[in-house]
């Protein structure tokens, strides 16, 4: 499974990038893009760009500015403006009192996580993975079934 990786306002990018392509490795994840933004516009950018590329879209940092550019409150205007609801989202937490946020809309997951490699690889538990295979699977699953035929990916 491919997913696009977004720093913002993050730091120790190395080390986070390293345990995320160890986390999601246990689910066949790849890096397709990488890339950072440093504003919410250019966020945004990225974010809807990304979305348009792969089913799995991970955004690492910005939870800790004290500004409106705080990951949390970008994130909650965005959704303010949309259609999801509360059963689309899910807070993640770890014993550091770190958050994150997983965001499910359709065949699409947003990941958001904190740029604390020890809280993304608590974050990233099996339970959390499982649910995400189990969702872009079934999406992609009902993607390949046209007018009640079954495809296969290279049909």
């Amino acid at each position: 499974m491919k997913y696009d990786l977004i720093f913002y306002l993050s730091k120790k990018t190395s080390y986070c990038e390293k345990a995320l392509k160890k986390a999601l490795s246990k689910i066949g994840g790849e890096a397709n893009r990488i890339t950072s933004a440093t504003t919410p516009v250019t966020l945004g950018e990225e974010v809807t760009h990304s979305l348009k590329l792969c089913p799995l879209t991970v955004i690492i940092g910005g939870f800790n500015s004290d500004y409106d550019d705080n990951l949390a409150t970008v994130l909650s205007r965005v959704f303010s403006t949309s259609k999801l609801t509360l059963s689309n989202m899910r807070k993640l937490s770890c014993d550091s009192g770190a958050q994150g946020y997983i965001v499910r809309d359709k065949s699409q997951i947003l990941l958001a996580l904190p740029d604390s490699p020890a809280a993304i690889t608590q974050m990233i538990s099996d339970d959390l993975l499982e649910y995400m295979e189990e969702k872009l699977s079934s999406e992609n699953e009902e993607q390949r079934t046209v007018n009640g035929e079954r495809r296969t990916e290279n049909s």
